[in-house]
């Protein structure tokens, strides 16, 4: 299995127990629901409700079918993007002024992403939409730029039916080892917070040491050039 795919159970693990209950109650609704809310730029990772399903599909005989999962997932992911996308083409460039999408897409990073699709178009929108982060300013800068609706809807849909029936079903086929990964995780988030420590009690002491040195630096210089000045 890729090292990718282990970082995405890893990372689900950590979650799985709350959006499985959830999803215990009503499947259908919730999956909906939470990939709606991912899709409008809440910083929820999809793939996390997309493994979850698949756990289920796995454990749970009968709450689901394969076929009800995939579109019920692909019409969750593509709703908010879709939704983004018309709040763009609504506000155009004054996107960036209003206060329910600042906190998504800045006027700089507008700016960055408007010239991305100058440049690079479809292929941007059907990338940018693996990223966390990314994916919610991509959407709202497109129809800003009023990039067209059939491209936009083409890459996204695609990239979709991609990611959707992966993540499906390596929370399918990795059911068994998902309660495993829950205490790896454990130690992987104190190994981190540790480490975290460390690095940064390393970066103060470089930085403390460096700070020295151009003091010291400066204060050999402004010494020689005073004694220039007494010489003259």
């Amino acid at each position: 299995m890729q090292s990718w795919a282990w970082l995405a159970l890893i990372h689900a693990g950590g979650e799985i127990a709350a959006v499985q209950a959830w999803m215990h109650q009503a499947f259908y609704p919730v999956l909906l629901l939470i990939l709606i809310i991912a899709s409008l730029g809440v910083p929820i990772p999809e793939d996390i409700p997309l493994i979850v399903a698949g756990v289920l599909l796995r454990t749970e005989d009968g709450i689901a079918s394969w076929y009800g999962t995939i579109l019920v997932a692909l019409v969750g992911v593509l709703t908010g993007d879709l939704v983004l996308y018309m709040l763009g083409q609504r506000w155009g460039a004054d996107v960036v002024n209003h206060r329910s999408v600042r906190w998504i897409v800045t006027p700089d990073r507008f700016t960055r992403l408007s010239r991305r699709f100058r440049v690079h178009g479809t292929w941007f929108c059907f990338f940018g939409r693996f990223l966390l982060g990314v994916r919610a300013a991509m959407c709202l800068t497109a129809g800003a730029t009023h990039f067209p609706l059939w491209r936009f809807l083409l890459a996204d849909f695609t990239g979709a039916l991609l990611s959707v029936p992966l993540f499906i079903g390596l929370g399918y086929w990795f059911a068994g080892v998902i309660p495993q990964l829950r205490e790896y995780m454990r130690d992987v988030q104190v190994v981190m917070w540790i480490g975290g420590g460390v690095a940064l009690l390393i970066l103060a002491l470089v930085y403390r040491a460096r700070r020295r040195r151009r003091k010291a630096r400066a204060g050999t210089t402004k010494a020689a050039a005073t004694s220039s000045t007494d010489i003259r």
